[in-house]
This record gives structure tokens, C-alpha cells and sequence, in this order.
């Protein structure tokens, strides 16, 4: 046997021994809490799977079906990350922050209107992350629409910012940044079909309707990160707050501190009957006494 034939046979016999090549990660986003769809369920499941909040994701907007949200406090989005690929994945120590997605559509007289605010990358080798974009359009109302994206801090991304306002209905949301996703996500391992509750992964922090035509858009997910040398990519999640703006029934009000007017009369009649006897026992006491003074 030659050499070169001793050779290959040696290679394949190494090839075929070493470990099959790793697949993609994917991870999923589910709507755990924050929100509630039109059924009343508070946990709304995955939506079609997305890549990245780009033009593919805008075209599949409008499921889930959700309430609009009550803004008294911020509403805050608490988000499960599942593991849906076949291979295990490990989570860097640092982490890209989420990108976030705003929009109206179906106002009469005006286009649809669309806001991408992309989480900053997670920097390398210590460095810095990168701070998260802001998108935002105003048109045609009187308020203002603050809208705020969080920074990149040593090695982790931060999140992005977007808003849409038209004809005096807005909506603004904000993404988590790395930082925050590291105390929950950094160097753990999620195994096919394995999940990682992460609160305030995203927060809505401005929401008005006026129109039950206008259709509010909003959606996030995390970019596209490599880790344990495979690239993983997560599921954006997506969602409509549509029809009808659903107002919740006035609590009952508080029983009636006033009596009923039969219970007034039957108090005051109880009253003067007590009167009269008082003044009847004082008349009979002060005869008794002007009999024993004679």
C-alpha cells in the first residue's frame, strides 16, 4: 500500500470520527406577559418565524391581535426565549441589544408609517458595545413623542429606541440592553426545546388611540449574534392593536352611606319613641317626688 493511499484512508477514518459540523441556533420570542390578546390570554404564542426586524418582517405584521395597552405606569414586556433548533446554544457573556418596532397603518388619508429602532452589537475582546438606534416619526400632532434608545456599555449592545405618531395616535417603545438581557441570558445554555424567562425585555412607553381605524404596530427581537462558534438567530415577535378600543367596565360603585328612606323613617319614628318615653319616666319621677314632699 502506498503512502498517499495510507494517507487518505488515515484522513477519512479522522474525518469521519470527528464531530458532525453545528447546525444554526434559533431562538423564538413569546409574549409572556405585559399584554393581552383579543381572547384575554396573557401569554400569546410564537408568531411566523421571523429573521430580523427587516422588510420581512413589516410584511408579516398584524398577528397576534392584542388590547391597547393601559399607560398609567410603563407597560413593561416580559418575553420567553426558547431554544426551536436542534443544537444546543450557549449564550455569549455579552450581549447585542434588542431592536424594537413601531408603525401605523390603516389611518384614513395617510400611508403607513413604520419606525426600526436596531439594538447595538456587542463589542469584542472588551471593547465597547455599540449604543442603540433611535427611529422616530412625527406627523400631524400635537404631542411630542420622546423617544429613547439605551447605550452600550463595556462589551454589551443597548437597546433601540422607535416611535410613530400620526394625526394625534402614537405609539413608542424602547429596547432592553444587553447589559440588562446578560443578568438573565450571559453564559447560559439553552438545549433544544429549553426556555429562559427575561423580564422588561422590551417596554412601551407611550401608547394613544384615537382612531379605531388606525392600526398600531409593535415588535422586537435580538439581532443575529454568533456564539460557541455557530451563528444564532432569533424569531422577531410582532403584534396589532386593532378595532375597537376595548375599555374596561367601571368598578361598581361603593354601597350608599345615606339609609334608605324607609330605614330614615323607621330611625326617626325609633327616636321620638325613645323621646317620649324619657319625658314620660322624667313626669313620673317628679311626681313621686312632690308626693314625698307633702
Amino acid at each position: 500500500m502506498s503512502r498517499s493511499i495510507l494517507f487518505f484512508a488515515l484522513f477519512l477514518a479522522l474525518l469521519l470520527a470527528g464531530p458532525p459540523p453545528a447546525s444554526p441556533g434559533v431562538l423564538s420570542l413569546s409574549l409572556i406577559s405585559g399584554l393581552t390578546d383579543l381572547t384575554g390570554n396573557t401569554e400569546i404564542q410564537d408568531p411566523v418565524w421571523q429573521e430580523s426586524l427587516s422588510g420581512s418582517t413589516l410584511a408579516q405584521l398584524g398577528s397576534p391581535l392584542l388590547f391597547d395597552p393601559e399607560m398609567d405606569v410603563l407597560t413593561s414586556l416580559t418575553v420567553r426565549v426558547t431554544n426551536t433548533s436542534a443544537s444546543a446554544v450557549t449564550l455569549p457573556e455579552f450581549l447585542p441589544g434588542v431592536s424594537v418596532l413601531t408603525g401605523i397603518n390603516g389611518l384614513p388619508g395617510y400611508s403607513s408609517r413604520t419606525n426600526v429602532g436596531s439594538g447595538g452589537a456587542r463589542g469584542a475582546n472588551g471593547a465597547a458595545g455599540a449604543d442603540g438606534t433611535i427611529s422616530r416619526t412625527v406627523l400631524d400632532t400635537t404631542f411630542d413623542l420622546p423617544v429613547e434608545a439605551t447605550p452600550g456599555t463595556i462589551s454589551n449592545g443597548g437597546g433601540g429606541g422607535a416611535g410613530t405618531a400620526v394625526a394625534e395616535n402614537w405609539i413608542a417603545m424602547t429596547g432592553a440592553s444587553g447589559e440588562h438581557l446578560s443578568q438573565f441570558l450571559a453564559n447560559r445554555v439553552l438545549n433544544p426545546g429549553e426556555w429562559i424567562d427575561v423580564p422588561d425585555f422590551a417596554k412601551i412607553t407611550a401608547f394613544h388611540r384615537t382612531n379605531d381605524e388606525a392600526r398600531m404596530a409593535l415588535g422586537f427581537d435580538l439581532p443575529t449574534f454568533s456564539s460557541g462558534g455557530i451563528s444564532v438567530t432569533t424569531g422577531a415577535f410582532s403584534a396589532t392593536c386593532s378595532g375597537p378600543s376595548i375599555v374596561a367596565e367601571p368598578p361598581p360603585p361603593p354601597p350608599s352611606a345615606v339609609p334608605e328612606p324607609a330605614s330614615v323613617t323607621l330611625l326617626l319614628g325609633g327616636l321620638a319613641l325613645g323621646a317620649t318615653r324619657r319625658g314620660l319616666a322624667r313626669s313620673r319621677q317628679k311626681s313621686g317626688q312632690d308626693l314625698a314632699r307633702v
